[in-house]
């Protein structure tokens, strides 16, 4: 059915926009009217024929759900009814998946189910973390500022989250482009100076031997050596994954020099938000660090924090849990913890940390490609020139016996 975009004015002369779905532009507007809304424009929606990578994989990406949250918040601060915000957010949703289930959402909240569980039907699209706040802002009645806390903490992760992909995505052209560069060079451009060399019987040295070895290597056996290699990078990624893999691996991180702070840090500042999140909507200090948890994405972060809960229990204070993990968790982050508890103003202490570690991530991103350049600079600089004294030394050797 065809889709019109509209705008118009509520019963209380609010300015509201959305999309109506109607067999004509007449039906539409009637369709509209009907509602108590008076129409100010009103034409087809223009379809753009695009597929995002989300879209084809079945999934609700991190804009989506932030997209969510944005709406849902600045709905219900304005005073419209929780089934209304969802059917406009779902209107304006630019993802069919997530279109559908919007209003599915919509649905049965209007059919009296809470919105906290209608989402958990969702756990591929609404994490345990975003739903569990959501039950505790319908609970205690703070679901407004509940959201507005969610969508901080949201926005800040996303961040993150791009700034440290972005961050990689220098280096890894300039790798990705010196192993074309010397696969072609190895295929193409060394067969034809060996040839050359071998012509004339010249002597050639250790260096030159192990090029023409290497070039001969990728011509005969490339076929098969780059799908093995393929395979082996797969392969390795699928092990990284699974529970053990994933547990080596962070280790691995968090013990490499320069990338261990980045990772600490990194796993820092999304803990400190999102706890901070869920003390400030109420949730105890023991369920708190249970859904905070599920957020860090380091194994051993994960860990630690779901064997404290156990202690958190007991009655053991969070500093004195922390403190155990100097590795993880270092000096200030547990000394403004503990101060945060002896004040009563744990939230506000978790939410300086994070904006101290967010920035400081920032930071160091930001300055990472001044980091990996000289490194990068010095990798190409040693190709050059290995691959100049192979080539070159027998040549020398060549132009002194005539």
């Amino acid at each position: 059915m065809p889709s019109f975009i509209y705008s118009a004015l509520n019963s209380v002369d609010s300015y509201v926009k959305g999309k109506v779905e109607a067999s004509s532009l007449k039906k539409a507007q009637a369709k509209l009217e009907s509602e108590g809304l008076m129409v100010v424009t009103l034409k087809p929606e223009k379809i753009a024929k695009q597929f995002h990578i989300n879209q084809l994989l079945g999934r609700v990406s991190r804009l989506d759900r932030i997209f969510f949250t944005s709406h849902l918040y600045t709905l219900l601060e304005a005073g419209v009814s929780m089934d209304q915000a969802i059917k406009v957010t779902a209107e304006q949703a630019d993802s069919q998946i997530f279109r559908d289930v919007l209003l599915n959402i919509h649905s049965r909240v209007r059919q009296g189910e809470a919105l906290w569980s209608v989402l958990s039907q969702y756990p591929k699209h609404f994490p345990e973390f975003f739903t569990n706040l959501i039950r505790v802002g319908e609970a205690s009645g703070r679901l407004v500022d509940v959201l507005h806390y969610l969508l901080e903490q949201q926005e800040r992760d996303y961040e993150l989250i791009t700034r440290s992909r972005g961050a990689m995505v220098y280096p890894t052209i300039i790798i990705l482009a010196m192993i074309s560069i010397v696969t072609l060079m190895m295929v193409f451009v060394i067969p034809q100076i060996t040839s050359l060399l071998t012509e004339y019987s010249v002597d050639l040295p250790l260096v030159t031997r192990w090029l023409i070895f290497i070039s001969n290597l990728l011509i005969n056996w490339g076929v098969i050596i780059f799908p093995i290699l393929f395979f082996l990078i797969v392969l390795l990624v699928k092990l990284a994954r699974t529970p053990r893999g994933q547990l080596y691996w962070d280790r691995f991180l968090l013990s490499f020099p320069k990338l261990k702070s980045i990772v600490r840090e990194f796993n820092l500042a999304r803990l400190s938000r999102s706890l901070s999140a869920l003390l400030k909507s109420g949730v105890t200090i023991d369920k708190a660090l249970a859904l905070s948890a599920t957020v860090c994405r380091n194994s051993q972060y994960r860990s630690v924090l779901t064997g404290g809960v156990a202690f958190i229990q007991k009655g053991i204070p969070l500093a004195e849990v922390l403190q155990g993990q100097p590795k993880l968790f270092p000096p200030i982050t547990t000394r403004m913890v503990e101060v945060g508890e002896r004040t009563g103003k744990l939230d506000h202490m978790l939410t300086r940390l994070a904006a101290f570690y967010e920035k400081s991530v920032m930071n160091t991103l930001s300055n990472l490609s001044s980091i990996i350049e000289p490194v990068l600079l010095l990798l190409i600089g040693f190709g050059v020139g290995f691959v100049a004294i192979a080539i070159l030394t027998p040549i020398w050797k060549f132009a002194e016996s005539i």
